[in-house]
């Protein structure tokens, strides 16, 4: 079994009202997400991961709606057609997993993998246990 267990200080990226705007761009990872702390998260809750462009701005690279149920969250890679970076590069790393509250950030959260790892990989499959 394979854990990485990842935190991350907040910054003025967390005071920002988050655009979850995404571009389907014909290459994706999938990620399972077996159980959230419910202290941490309520249903209808945001879960999202970011990328980043050059200049620094974080975009959002895939989102799902927390249901109280396992959930699966598509992460969109890179165009390589397009001359803008619009998604994640392979071996970019797609954590932390942000919980997104009434379009704010509350809080990055602590991943517990299963299977896979934190990597972005076309067509990959990760399985995070838990997060917290």
């Amino acid at each position: 079994m394979f854990f990485i267990f990842f935190s991350v200080s907040l910054d003025a990226f967390c005071q920002e009202k988050i655009d979850l705007n995404v571009t389907n761009t014909g290459s994706n990872m999938t990620v399972a997400i077996l159980e959230v702390d419910e202290k941490m998260i309520e249903k209808g809750d945001t879960l999202a991961v970011f990328y980043q462009l050059p200049s620094g701005e974080k975009k959002c690279g895939g989102f799902v709606i927390w249901n109280n149920e396992r959930v699966a969250l598509t992460i969109w890679g890179n165009d390589n057609t397009s001359e803008s970076k619009d998604g994640f590069h392979a071996k970019d790393i797609f954590l932390p997993v942000y919980h997104i509250k009434n379009g704010n950030i509350n809080n990055a959260m602590n991943s517990e993998f299963m299977t896979g790892n934190n990597f972005f990989s076309h067509n990959g499959i990760s399985i995070i246990k838990k997060l917290y």
